[in-house]
Protein backbone atom coordinates (compact mmCIF):
# COMPACT_ATOMS: atom_id res chain seq x y z
CA UNK A 1 0.00 0.00 0.00
CA UNK A 2 0.97 3.44 -0.45
CA UNK A 3 0.21 6.83 0.98
CA UNK A 4 1.17 10.36 -0.38
CA UNK A 5 0.02 13.97 0.93
CA UNK A 6 1.16 17.09 1.62
CA UNK A 7 0.57 19.99 4.02
CA UNK A 8 1.66 23.54 5.22
CA UNK A 9 3.13 24.21 8.57
CA UNK A 10 2.92 28.10 9.50
CA UNK A 11 6.25 27.58 11.38
CA UNK A 12 9.75 28.00 10.31
CA UNK A 13 11.18 25.20 8.27
CA UNK A 14 14.06 24.16 10.97
CA UNK A 15 11.48 24.02 14.10
CA UNK A 16 9.56 21.02 11.49
CA UNK A 17 12.57 19.59 10.34
CA UNK A 18 13.64 20.01 14.38
CA UNK A 19 10.29 17.65 15.18
CA UNK A 20 10.22 15.25 12.30
CA UNK A 21 13.57 14.55 13.06
CA UNK A 22 12.84 13.10 16.26
CA UNK A 23 11.29 9.98 16.74
CA UNK A 24 10.97 10.26 20.89
CA UNK A 25 9.03 14.16 20.34
CA UNK A 26 7.25 12.70 17.10
CA UNK A 27 6.13 9.63 18.98
CA UNK A 28 3.61 11.92 20.83
CA UNK A 29 2.06 12.85 17.86
CA UNK A 30 1.20 9.76 15.96
CA UNK A 31 -2.22 7.77 17.55
CA UNK A 32 -1.28 4.66 19.97
CA UNK A 33 2.62 4.93 20.00
CA UNK A 34 3.84 4.24 22.97
CA UNK A 35 7.20 3.89 24.91
CA UNK A 36 9.41 5.01 22.42
CA UNK A 37 13.16 4.61 23.48
CA UNK A 38 17.07 5.66 21.63
CA UNK A 39 18.52 2.60 20.82
CA UNK A 40 21.24 4.37 19.00
CA UNK A 41 21.56 7.53 16.79
CA UNK A 42 19.62 6.68 14.36
CA UNK A 43 17.61 3.36 15.96
CA UNK A 44 14.31 3.53 17.71
CA UNK A 45 12.32 0.91 19.41
CA UNK A 46 8.57 1.03 20.87
CA UNK A 47 5.11 -0.28 20.50
CA UNK A 48 2.38 0.81 18.36
CA UNK A 49 -1.59 -0.30 18.90
CA UNK A 50 -4.00 0.03 15.91
CA UNK A 51 -7.44 -1.01 15.48
CA UNK A 52 -7.82 -1.98 11.70
CA UNK A 53 -11.74 -3.25 11.17
CA UNK A 54 -12.59 -5.62 13.79
CA UNK A 55 -8.76 -6.35 14.65
CA UNK A 56 -6.40 -4.54 16.90
CA UNK A 57 -2.89 -5.29 16.51
CA UNK A 58 -0.59 -4.63 19.28
CA UNK A 59 2.96 -3.80 17.12
CA UNK A 60 6.38 -3.86 18.80
CA UNK A 61 8.61 -1.50 16.01
CA UNK A 62 12.02 -0.35 15.22
CA UNK A 63 12.22 2.81 13.61
CA UNK A 64 15.78 3.35 11.70
CA UNK A 65 16.26 6.80 10.61
CA UNK A 66 18.20 5.89 6.77
CA UNK A 67 18.49 9.26 6.05
CA UNK A 68 18.63 12.98 7.10
CA UNK A 69 19.51 15.74 4.93
CA UNK A 70 17.85 19.01 6.18
CA UNK A 71 15.46 20.27 4.44
CA UNK A 72 15.17 17.69 1.57
CA UNK A 73 14.95 14.06 2.64
CA UNK A 74 13.84 12.08 5.78
CA UNK A 75 13.93 8.43 5.19
CA UNK A 76 12.50 6.32 8.08
CA UNK A 77 12.37 2.70 7.62
CA UNK A 78 9.92 0.64 10.20
CA UNK A 79 9.75 -3.04 11.33
CA UNK A 80 7.16 -4.71 13.67
CA UNK A 81 5.71 -7.76 14.73
CA UNK A 82 1.89 -7.84 15.95
CA UNK A 83 1.84 -9.36 20.07
CA UNK A 84 -1.39 -11.54 18.89
CA UNK A 85 -1.42 -12.16 15.10
CA UNK A 86 2.28 -12.58 14.70
CA UNK A 87 1.55 -10.18 11.51
CA UNK A 88 4.21 -8.32 10.31
CA UNK A 89 4.58 -4.77 9.09
CA UNK A 90 7.82 -3.48 6.86
CA UNK A 91 7.14 0.08 6.09
CA UNK A 92 9.05 3.17 4.37
CA UNK A 93 8.35 6.47 5.13
CA UNK A 94 9.67 9.58 3.71
CA UNK A 95 9.42 13.03 3.85
CA UNK A 96 11.15 16.47 2.76
CA UNK A 97 10.38 19.93 3.18
CA UNK A 98 9.87 22.90 1.16
CA UNK A 99 10.63 26.46 2.76
CA UNK A 100 8.09 28.64 1.56
CA UNK A 101 9.07 31.92 3.64
CA UNK A 102 10.40 32.56 7.15
CA UNK A 103 7.54 31.08 8.60
CA UNK A 104 5.67 28.85 6.23
CA UNK A 105 6.80 25.52 5.43
CA UNK A 106 5.80 22.50 2.83
CA UNK A 107 5.85 19.10 4.23
CA UNK A 108 5.39 16.03 2.05
CA UNK A 109 5.34 12.42 2.60
CA UNK A 110 5.20 9.04 1.20
CA UNK A 111 4.97 5.80 2.87
CA UNK A 112 5.27 2.51 1.23
CA UNK A 113 3.90 -0.09 3.73
CA UNK A 114 3.36 -4.02 3.37
CA UNK A 115 1.36 -5.74 5.93
CA UNK A 116 1.42 -9.67 6.10
CA UNK A 117 -0.48 -12.08 8.32
CA UNK A 118 -3.71 -12.15 9.54
CA UNK A 119 -4.28 -8.69 9.15
CA UNK A 120 -3.70 -8.23 5.87
CA UNK A 121 -6.55 -10.56 5.52
CA UNK A 122 -8.84 -7.65 5.99
CA UNK A 123 -7.64 -5.69 2.95
CA UNK A 124 -6.34 -2.62 1.30
CA UNK A 125 -9.27 -0.34 2.07
CA UNK A 126 -9.43 -1.06 5.57
CA UNK A 127 -5.90 -0.37 5.93
CA UNK A 128 -5.81 2.47 4.18
CA UNK A 129 -8.56 3.99 5.96
CA UNK A 130 -6.94 3.30 9.63
CA UNK A 131 -3.34 4.47 7.74
CA UNK A 132 -5.30 7.77 6.40
CA UNK A 133 -6.80 8.75 10.01
CA UNK A 134 -3.83 8.30 11.83
CA UNK A 135 -1.91 10.36 9.22
CA UNK A 136 -4.61 13.30 9.52
CA UNK A 137 -4.30 12.68 13.48
CA UNK A 138 -0.43 13.39 13.09
CA UNK A 139 -0.71 16.52 10.75
CA UNK A 140 -3.45 18.21 13.21
CA UNK A 141 -0.88 17.07 16.25
CA UNK A 142 2.40 18.54 14.41
CA UNK A 143 0.33 21.87 13.31
CA UNK A 144 -0.87 22.26 16.86
CA UNK A 145 2.74 22.02 18.27
CA UNK A 146 4.55 24.45 15.81
CA UNK A 147 2.33 26.66 14.67
CA UNK A 148 1.59 29.95 16.78
CA UNK A 149 -2.06 31.06 16.45
CA UNK A 150 -2.48 34.73 14.93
Amino acid sequence: MMLAGQTEIAAPADRVWALINDPVSLAGCVPGVQDVRRIDDRTFGGGITAAVGPMEGNFDFTAVIEQSDFPSALVVQLTGTDSVTKSTLIATVTSALDVRGDALTGLTYNATINVKGRLAILGDMILRATASVMINELVKCLKSRLEVPA
